[in-house]
Order: C-alpha cells, then structure tokens, then sequence
C-alpha cells in the first residue's frame, strides 16, 4: 500500500504534516475527513524516506512515552499492543502522534529499533541501542523500566542545572542588552551633542567604535573556531578520539564523565548477560551503548583481551579508562563463578555515584558560572561603559 507524505489542515485552520498510507489520493481525503481534517497536498513517499521527515518531541514527552511504556509491558501486553494502547489513553497529544507513527512502522514489519531512526533526534543514542539491544535479547520490557529510571535521573540534573544558570544568565542578557542599548542609542546622540561642544569629541568616537569592533571580531573569530572544532570533532575518528581520551583524563569532570559512561555500559551489560548473552558477546555489543569514544576503544580492548582467554578483571584494571571499582568487582565474580551478577552491582553503584557526582558537580558549578558572568559583565562595562565618562571627562 503506498506511504503518502501529507499537508492537512484542521478544523481551527492550523496546518501540519502527516504521514498515513492508503490505496489513492481519494481514501486518504476520505481518511482525514473522518478525522475532522482537510487533505490539503499529498506526496507518495518510499519507505526509507520516512526516516528524512523527522519530527522533534520534547525530553518531557519521551519520558511521558516510556513511563507509559514501561507499565503496559510490565502488564504482559506486546510491543504492538502496549504502542496502540499508550496512543489513545495519553493525554497529550504529541505522545499519541508519537505511539502512531512508532505503531505504523511496527505494523509495516520494521523493528522498533529502524522505527526509532525516525526520531533520532528525539531518542538519544543510548535509548536507541539499549532497545537494539533488547530486541535481540527479547527483553525490551527490561530496556523500558531502565530507561524510565534514567530519564527521571536525567530530568533532575537538567532541573538542578537550569536553577543554576537561570540567575547568571539573566544578568548577562541584562547586561547585553544594555551594552546594544549604549553602542546603539546613546552613544550616536551623545557624539551628535557633544560635537557642538568639542570638534575633537567624533574623534575620541571613533576609537570607542573601533575597540568595539575590534572585539566583536574576537567574538566572531572564536564563534567560528568553535564552529570548525566541533565539525571536525564530529567528521575526523581521530581528532575526536583524541578530544574524548583528554575529557576523561581531566579532573573531576573526568571522573564524572567516566562514572556516567560505565553507568550506560554496565546498564547493557546487566541487561544482556541477564538474558542469557554470553559475556563475550556482550562486551562487544555493549561498546555501541556508550557516547565517548575512547571509553568505547576501551571496552573493546577488553573484549579483544578476554577472547585471547585474559581475565576480565585484569583487563579491566590495566585500562586507566576504566573506575578501579569494575576490576575490583570483576575479581570478586571470578572468584565466585558468577560474572553475569556482578555487572548489577556495578550498575547500582555507579547509579548512585552519579547521582551524588551531579550534586557534588552542580554545587561547584554554580559559583564558577557566576565568576565568569561577572567577568563577562565587567568586559562589557570596560568596553561600553567606561568611555563614556572618559568622552564626559574629555568635555569638561
């Protein structure tokens, strides 16, 4: 049945794009009639472009969308079913348009995990692999319960996050906004006024205007670096790798960065290993979890290691990439013969470590925000300020 790419309008004249399939052009305004909708424009489309219209759904949304989830599957409903359940019990409606679309791709014979691809900006890279993942394992209900757990994690470090930049954010839009004000509104009249007094004065201008410039060029100039820095973090493996090694070697954040990285891999572990996926295997799978790139090379070491018959916990401890702790506990499930159990230690304890991390981060995080705002501020208040009383200075 062919998939059409649709421009509908509803009753109260707003206008968005669909995606629905039907027979011809005539079902599908039949269709959308039924759903109190106009077909206004309607485009057939091949399966593999509905990965190209993407839609973004807020973090809100997709916590919304799990917790559901996480319910309905933990009830022994199916993947189809809980999707067709979640999409008309929900009350907001971006989470029903959500459950449809997802349902649609499943109803067409595409795994959860293609389907997902749809909204790649939407579900993070972990979200998507862990449900890869639990598709292989036939444990998705397990991926769901985990994930509703790490996004209300995630939620909470973003509320906290946002406390802190809220106050020093304000005063450097503030100050923004008045320093535009002084090049823009004042300055020009007062160069008009004090002309009249001093025929000197447009000069003692000109060189306020020139430092100005000179330094929204440094801005540009550093904007445009950055720019070029994250492209090429994002196009060159090596460059990237080389970024990612730095970040886990820096002082406390690195260490954070670490604790979260081996929080998302002992996640995949504990969930593959539980299902019966031989550790080999899930070492190698679980690698696709984690975002950092040299703690992905990492585990890969590992696995390399383990399948030339070296020890977990050997191989653990020799890479620095890698917390003491995960060594340590390898040891302990080597010893007792259960390897499989200890990767649920390990995620308990570092769940927690993050959690305490993030407080211990945000508590450090907030006066240096508020240093460098200030900093900021007094900039602005040297380069647009102060000559202003230096023309004034220049008058009298």
């Amino acid at each position: 049945m062919p998939i059409y790419q649709c421009l509908v309008c509803d009753s109260k004249g707003k206008k968005s794009k669909e995606i629905k399939e039907a027979t011809n052009e005539r079902e599908l305004a039949l269709l959308f009639r039924e759903e109190g909708k106009h077909l206004i424009s309607s485009k057939i489309i091949e399966e593999v472009d509905l990965f190209k219209t993407k839609k973004h759904f807020s973090k809100k949304v997709i916590l919304e969308f799990t917790d559901i989830m996480d319910n309905l599957l933990h009830a022994g409903l199916t993947l189809q079913s809980a999707l067709e359940l979640c999409k008309s019990i929900s009350n907001n409606t971006k989470t029903s348009v959500l459950s449809k679309t997802l349902l649609n791709g499943l109803n067409r014979g595409m795994s959860f995990y293609e389907v997902l691809k749809i909204y790649t900006s939407s579900f993070s890279p972990l979200y998507r692999s862990l449900i890869r993942l639990g598709e292989e394992a036939n444990s998705v209900g397990a991926v769901f319960s985990r994930m509703s757990l790490y996004l209300r994690a995630e939620k909470k470090i973003r509320g906290k996050l946002g406390i802190i930049l809220f106050y020093p954010l304000l005063i450097l839009c503030i100050a923004i906004i008045g320093c535009f004000g002084i090049i823009f509104y004042i300055m020009p009249r007062m160069a008009e006024i004090y002309s009249a007094f001093n025929n000197n004065i447009n000069n003692t201008f000109e060189n306020v205007y020139s430092s100005l410039w000179v330094s929204l060029g440094i801005i540009i100039i550093l904007s445009i670096t950055a720019l070029f820095i994250f492209i090429f973090y994002r196009m060159s493996k090596s460059f990237a790798l080389f970024i990612d090694s730095n970040l886990l070697s820096l002082p406390l954040i690195g260490s954070f960065i670490k604790s979260l990285q081996t929080l998302d891999f002992s996640f995949a572990m504990e969930m593959l290993t539980g299902t019966g996926i031989p550790v080999d295997k899930a070492l190698k799978e679980s690698a696709d979890v984690v975002t950092n790139r040299a703690f992905k090379d990492a585990i890969l070491d590992v696995h390399e290691k383990f399948m030339n018959a070296e020890k977990l916990s050997s191989s653990f401890l020799d890479n620095k990439a890698f917390p003491e702790y995960i060594g340590t506990w390898m040891a302990v499930g080597e010893k007792t013969g259960a390897v499989e159990l200890v990767f649920s230690q390990i995620r308990t304890f570092f769940q927690a470590d993050v959690e305490h991390g993030s407080e211990r981060l945000m508590g450090m995080l907030e006066p240096v925000i508020t240093l460098f705002v200030g900093i900021i501020v007094l900039i602005f208040i040297i380069l647009f300020v102060l000559p202003i009383f230096s023309v004034y200075g220049i008058i009298i």
